[in-house]
């Protein structure tokens, strides 16, 4: 009934601040540079079972659990929910320590997302999304100038403004709806004020374009996909993203063509 309300795991990392130099978890981050997930994780869980509340190896951690578990094939739902569990624990725990850590959040963000996708119960999903919500407008009250969370909350009303009449009234008579109203519109403005505070991010671009797309608005997602395009990648999902940009630019220019024609007639 409901579709999938997915937020995708964002580049970004804010590295924690404040931490011993523990030399696993320096270590770790140096790996995590690298892009070397795994050998990442088992550092920053080294670190954890030296002292279980080291905020910032558990926010890596968390994250390291949260690529590893988007990377697997759909056909590992059981161990990928495994590893997002884990990852939602660490995050939580962060949480605990720190309630005004907003790395602490995205994390937890990073892993809701996740687990949504997997979701077969439409009331999970639903609690997901308005747990989503929550700590992304958490993040803002601690740093109004937290761009991903812009990004989340952009997502968030886009995915759900995609949902058709039925899926909404459905959440909103057995679910209990939504925390704020949801429209295209809105998820436009909230990406509109991530790429003020991080104007070169293909993933933020590709948001925008694809609600300016939902919006029949082509000719500003044909730019928006364009200066995506033309962008260095700047980490290692970027490769992926302007994939994604290639092909959304395809159906901008095919409904484009085809809005065109229509009116010709």
């Amino acid at each position: 009934m409901i579709r999938l309300i997915f937020i995708g795991v964002l580049g970004c990392v804010h590295l924690a601040s404040g931490q011993p130099e523990d030399p696993a978890f320096m270590a770790g981050l140096s790996l995590e540079k690298k892009f070397q997930v795994e050998a990442a994780l088992e550092q920053f869980e080294a670190v954890l079972k030296r002292n279980p509340n080291h905020e910032g190896a558990m926010i890596h951690a968390s994250r390291m659990l949260s690529n590893v578990a988007g990377r697997l094939p759909a056909g590992e739902a059981d161990r990928k929910r495994e590893l997002l569990l884990r990852s939602q624990l660490y995050a939580r725990h962060a949480i605990q320590l720190n309630e005004r850590s907003t790395d602490a959040r995205l994390a937890h963000i990073i892993t809701l997302g996740l687990l949504s996708e997997i979701a077969t119960n439409p009331r999970e999903k639903v609690a997901d999304a308005r747990l989503i919500h929550r700590e992304a407008i958490a993040i803002l009250t601690v740093d109004t100038t937290y761009a991903e969370a812009y990004f989340v909350l952009g997502k968030w009303h886009l995915e759900l403004a995609r949902l058709n009449w039925m899926e909404l009234m459905a959440c909103k008579l057995f679910f209990g709806g939504f925390p704020e109203e949801v429209s295209t519109e809105a998820a436009l403005r909230y990406f509109n004020k991530a790429l003020h505070y991080n104007p070169t991010s293909i993933l933020f671009l590709f948001g925008q374009a694809s609600a300016y797309f939902d919006l029949e608005k082509f000719d500003k997602a044909s730019s928006t996909l364009h200066h995506a395009l033309a962008l260095p990648p700047a980490e290692p999902d970027d490769i992926l993203r302007k994939e994604r940009c290639a092909s959304l630019l395809h159906q901008v220019n095919s409904r484009s063509q085809s809005a065109k024609a229509t009116l010709a007639r």
